[in-house]
Protein backbone atom coordinates (compact mmCIF):
# COMPACT_ATOMS: atom_id res chain seq x y z
CA UNK A 1 0.00 0.00 0.00
CA UNK A 2 1.38 3.41 -0.96
CA UNK A 3 1.59 6.35 1.42
CA UNK A 4 -1.26 8.07 -0.44
CA UNK A 5 -3.46 4.98 -0.28
CA UNK A 6 -2.62 4.52 3.40
CA UNK A 7 -3.52 8.12 4.22
CA UNK A 8 -6.87 7.74 2.45
CA UNK A 9 -7.65 4.51 4.30
CA UNK A 10 -10.31 4.83 6.97
CA UNK A 11 -8.34 2.49 9.23
CA UNK A 12 -5.30 4.81 9.54
CA UNK A 13 -5.19 8.23 11.12
CA UNK A 14 -2.85 10.88 9.66
CA UNK A 15 -0.54 10.42 12.67
CA UNK A 16 -0.11 6.74 11.78
CA UNK A 17 0.97 7.39 8.18
CA UNK A 18 4.74 7.08 7.87
CA UNK A 19 6.86 8.53 5.08
CA UNK A 20 9.18 6.15 3.25
CA UNK A 21 12.48 5.60 5.06
CA UNK A 22 14.66 6.19 1.99
CA UNK A 23 14.46 8.90 -0.63
CA UNK A 24 15.33 8.58 -4.29
CA UNK A 25 18.65 10.35 -4.85
CA UNK A 26 18.56 10.05 -8.64
CA UNK A 27 18.50 13.32 -10.58
CA UNK A 28 15.05 14.46 -11.63
CA UNK A 29 14.38 15.77 -15.10
CA UNK A 30 12.96 19.29 -15.08
CA UNK A 31 10.19 20.43 -17.41
CA UNK A 32 12.77 22.13 -19.63
CA UNK A 33 14.83 18.93 -19.85
CA UNK A 34 17.54 20.03 -17.42
CA UNK A 35 18.62 17.92 -14.47
CA UNK A 36 17.97 18.88 -10.89
CA UNK A 37 20.59 17.08 -8.86
CA UNK A 38 19.96 16.21 -5.21
CA UNK A 39 23.30 17.70 -4.15
CA UNK A 40 22.37 21.09 -5.63
CA UNK A 41 18.92 20.96 -4.11
CA UNK A 42 20.14 20.03 -0.63
CA UNK A 43 22.93 22.61 -0.56
CA UNK A 44 20.84 25.60 -1.65
CA UNK A 45 17.63 24.45 0.02
CA UNK A 46 19.41 23.84 3.32
CA UNK A 47 21.08 27.24 3.13
CA UNK A 48 17.85 29.13 2.43
CA UNK A 49 15.29 27.19 4.48
CA UNK A 50 16.11 27.00 8.19
CA UNK A 51 13.02 25.07 9.36
CA UNK A 52 9.67 23.75 8.10
CA UNK A 53 7.86 26.97 9.01
CA UNK A 54 10.45 29.27 7.35
CA UNK A 55 8.12 30.81 4.76
CA UNK A 56 10.70 33.43 3.73
CA UNK A 57 13.22 30.64 3.07
CA UNK A 58 10.69 28.63 1.06
CA UNK A 59 9.82 31.65 -1.09
CA UNK A 60 13.55 32.41 -1.46
CA UNK A 61 14.13 28.85 -2.66
CA UNK A 62 11.33 29.17 -5.21
CA UNK A 63 12.95 32.38 -6.51
CA UNK A 64 16.26 30.48 -6.76
CA UNK A 65 14.49 27.73 -8.74
CA UNK A 66 12.96 30.33 -11.08
CA UNK A 67 16.42 31.78 -11.69
CA UNK A 68 17.88 28.32 -12.28
CA UNK A 69 15.13 27.55 -14.78
CA UNK A 70 15.82 30.86 -16.57
CA UNK A 71 19.55 30.01 -16.62
CA UNK A 72 18.88 26.56 -18.14
CA UNK A 73 16.60 28.00 -20.83
CA UNK A 74 19.03 30.83 -21.68
CA UNK A 75 22.00 28.45 -21.72
CA UNK A 76 20.21 26.01 -24.04
CA UNK A 77 19.13 28.82 -26.35
CA UNK A 78 22.61 30.36 -26.42
CA UNK A 79 24.71 27.18 -26.69
CA UNK A 80 22.25 24.88 -28.42
CA UNK A 81 22.75 22.21 -25.73
CA UNK A 82 22.13 21.50 -22.06
CA UNK A 83 24.81 22.55 -19.55
CA UNK A 84 27.20 19.79 -18.52
CA UNK A 85 27.97 18.72 -14.95
CA UNK A 86 30.79 21.25 -14.50
CA UNK A 87 28.68 24.14 -15.84
CA UNK A 88 25.77 23.28 -13.56
CA UNK A 89 28.15 22.97 -10.62
CA UNK A 90 29.63 26.40 -11.37
CA UNK A 91 26.15 27.90 -11.56
CA UNK A 92 25.18 26.39 -8.21
CA UNK A 93 28.44 27.55 -6.63
CA UNK A 94 27.79 31.13 -7.76
CA UNK A 95 24.21 31.04 -6.50
CA UNK A 96 25.29 29.59 -3.11
CA UNK A 97 27.54 32.44 -1.98
CA UNK A 98 26.45 34.15 1.25
CA UNK A 99 25.74 37.40 -0.62
CA UNK A 100 23.58 35.63 -3.23
CA UNK A 101 21.65 33.69 -0.57
CA UNK A 102 21.04 36.96 1.31
CA UNK A 103 19.72 38.51 -1.90
CA UNK A 104 17.27 35.60 -2.36
CA UNK A 105 16.02 36.01 1.20
CA UNK A 106 15.72 39.80 0.73
CA UNK A 107 13.71 39.31 -2.47
CA UNK A 108 11.49 36.78 -0.68
CA UNK A 109 10.81 39.19 2.20
CA UNK A 110 10.04 42.00 -0.25
CA UNK A 111 7.73 39.72 -2.24
CA UNK A 112 5.84 38.63 0.87
CA UNK A 113 5.57 42.30 1.90
CA UNK A 114 4.06 43.21 -1.47
CA UNK A 115 7.25 44.97 -2.59
CA UNK A 116 8.58 42.26 -4.89
CA UNK A 117 10.20 42.77 -8.27
CA UNK A 118 6.80 42.69 -9.99
CA UNK A 119 5.32 45.35 -7.68
CA UNK A 120 5.34 49.04 -8.67
CA UNK A 121 8.38 50.80 -7.23
CA UNK A 122 7.81 53.17 -4.33
CA UNK A 123 10.44 55.78 -3.45
CA UNK A 124 12.20 55.14 -0.16
CA UNK A 125 11.10 51.52 -0.01
CA UNK A 126 7.86 52.44 1.77
CA UNK A 127 4.89 50.16 1.54
CA UNK A 128 2.34 51.11 -1.07
CA UNK A 129 -0.67 52.72 0.63
CA UNK A 130 -3.93 50.84 0.16
CA UNK A 131 -5.99 52.17 -2.72
CA UNK A 132 -9.53 53.18 -1.84
CA UNK A 133 -12.10 51.89 -4.26
CA UNK A 134 -14.01 55.01 -5.32
CA UNK A 135 -16.95 53.07 -6.76
CA UNK A 136 -17.45 51.25 -3.45
CA UNK A 137 -17.42 54.54 -1.53
CA UNK A 138 -19.86 56.12 -4.01
CA UNK A 139 -22.22 53.16 -3.66
CA UNK A 140 -22.20 53.47 0.14
CA UNK A 141 -22.87 57.22 -0.03
CA UNK A 142 -25.72 56.72 -2.49
CA UNK A 143 -27.27 54.08 -0.22
CA UNK A 144 -27.01 56.40 2.77
CA UNK A 145 -28.61 59.26 0.82
CA UNK A 146 -31.53 57.05 -0.29
CA UNK A 147 -32.05 55.81 3.29
CA UNK A 148 -32.13 59.40 4.61
CA UNK A 149 -34.56 60.39 1.88
CA UNK A 150 -36.92 57.52 2.73
CA UNK A 151 -36.79 58.31 6.47
CA UNK A 152 -37.51 61.99 5.76
CA UNK A 153 -40.38 61.08 3.44
CA UNK A 154 -41.90 58.70 6.00
CA UNK A 155 -41.65 61.41 8.69
CA UNK A 156 -43.37 64.00 6.48
CA UNK A 157 -46.16 61.60 5.53
CA UNK A 158 -46.79 60.75 9.19
CA UNK A 159 -46.50 64.38 10.35
CA UNK A 160 -48.74 65.87 7.71
CA UNK A 161 -51.31 63.11 7.96
CA UNK A 162 -51.34 62.42 4.26
CA UNK A 163 -53.50 59.56 3.06
CA UNK A 164 -51.74 56.21 3.24
CA UNK A 165 -50.03 56.99 6.54
CA UNK A 166 -50.63 54.28 9.14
Amino acid sequence: MSVIEASKSEKMTPAEVKLPAAIDLAPTVLADGGLDKPGDRNTVFGSLVTEDSDVVGLVAYSIYKQNKHDFLVAFSKSKGREPNEAELSAYTMGESTPRRLAIYRHLAEATLDGRGPDSPAIPGGAKKPPVKDASSLNTKLLGLAIALLLVTLAYLVARLGLPGAR
